[in-house]
């Protein structure tokens, strides 16, 4: 009986995760362009197997963070949710800060390659950015529960971001034959 409980609670948590854009339209505005660009850039990576993220990539994608941190600081002072300390604040507080040590860290290239563009590929950062936006818009509370969801919430992104690579076409593009320029005709 226990376990049920559980369960429906945590299914409920996850339901809510996912469905908080439709109730909440404020939101849109800013989870629509992370969205699309997570979808956009899958797409491209996917059809361009052969390319890899830069340092410029990782940079930019950390300031996403930074950027949508502004929004959700925005958001907090607009329904007056700064004037004390909440863990909703905090979890803004925590956004800000690790997407400005991501942005440094990047710029200066000062994480191993790997490590760094693990941590600030497309799907880590729009996922932080997502259930950060919809945690704190839709005035989920924060618990064991939310955890749980968000990381499963996660994980079928990730597997659904998988399948949609499988149907990906790649391109037909050799690169060893990139950088090779034709021979002018007579």
């Amino acid at each position: 009986m226990v376990y049920t409980e559980l369960f429906i609670e945590l299914y409920n948590r996850f339901i809510e995760i996912v469905l908080a854009p439709v109730h909440n339209k404020d939101m849109i505005w800013i989870l629509a362009p992370l969205l699309a660009t997570l979808l956009l850039m899958e797409l491209y990576f996917d059809r361009y197997k052969g390319e890899e993220l830069g340092w410029n990539t990782a940079f930019g994608n950390s300031l996403v963070l930074i950027f949508v941190s502004v929004d959700i600081i925005k958001f907090l002072h607009t329904n007056d949710m700064l004037s004390y300390v909440t863990i909703k604040s905090a979890l803004a507080i925590a956004v800000i800060l690790l997407g400005l040590s991501l942005t440094m860290l990047s710029f200066f290239h000062s994480l191993p390659k790997g490590l760094a563009f693990g941590l600030t590929s497309r799907l880590p950062i729009n996922l932080i950015t997502y259930l950060t936006v919809v945690i704190i818009y839709a005035d989920i509370i924060i618990d064991v529960y939310t955890a749980i969801a968000s990381v499963l919430f996660a994980v079928i992104a990730g597997i659904l971001l998988k399948l949609i690579s499988l149907i990906v076409p790649e391109s037909g593009e050799i690169p060893e034959l990139e950088n090779i320029e034709e021979e002018p005709k007579d």
